[in-house]
């Protein structure tokens, strides 16, 4: 049982450490984990091309062909990946950025609705929702810049989660 539980410790050090190493990248360079991801959904559909054209073509006399066509799709499929996953991934932080404008301006045209006691202010509804708004008009007008501060975002997320791991670790160590 004492063995069970010291390689479980020492696992919970190796993910805190994968995870510091993953976030420390991802907080420090996201320009590059967005070429890596990119890199490997290509590979990755080229790879399930491959076999599909190849079995595809041995079999080129049956009628219907599925492994031919599914092959070609693939392939198209890693061409548009490595041509518009950049414009695809800055439309989304656009379509976000027009529903959160939307929703601050619903906070603020409901703050005084939404008012439940005379003498409660609605001032910090409004603010909340100015403060959506604004966010909403900053994912607009700089749509990829957002991806990539989501990237850091999730960086310092990981980083966080070694150091809890770590300290779990340590408390029930004890």
């Amino acid at each position: 049982m004492q063995t069970i539980w010291q390689t479980i410790q020492r696992m919970t050090v190796l993910r805190a450490v994968m995870l510091a190493a993953a976030g420390g990248w991802f907080l420090v360079a996201p320009y590059s984990v967005y070429a890596v991801v990119k890199l490997v959904l290509v590979v990755s559909l080229l790879a399930m091309a491959v076999p599909a054209l190849i079995a595809g073509w041995q079999a080129r006399t049956q009628q219907p062909n599925y492994a031919l066509w599914r092959g070609g799709a693939l392939l198209i499929a890693a061409l548009l990946v490595a041509a518009l996953l950049r414009p695809a991934m800055s439309l989304l932080p656009v379509l976000f950025g027009l529903l959160l404008v939307i929703y601050g301006i619903n906070r603020i045209t409901s703050a005084r609705v939404q008012q439940q006691y005379i003498n409660v202010s609605p001032l910090p509804g409004i603010l909340y929702g100015v403060i959506v708004a604004a966010a909403g008009v900053f994912l607009l007008f700089n749509p990829f810049r957002t991806v990539m501060v989501m990237l850091q975002v999730v960086g310092a997320l990981l980083i966080v989660m070694a150091v809890a791991e770590v300290g779990n670790a340590i408390r029930l160590k004890k």
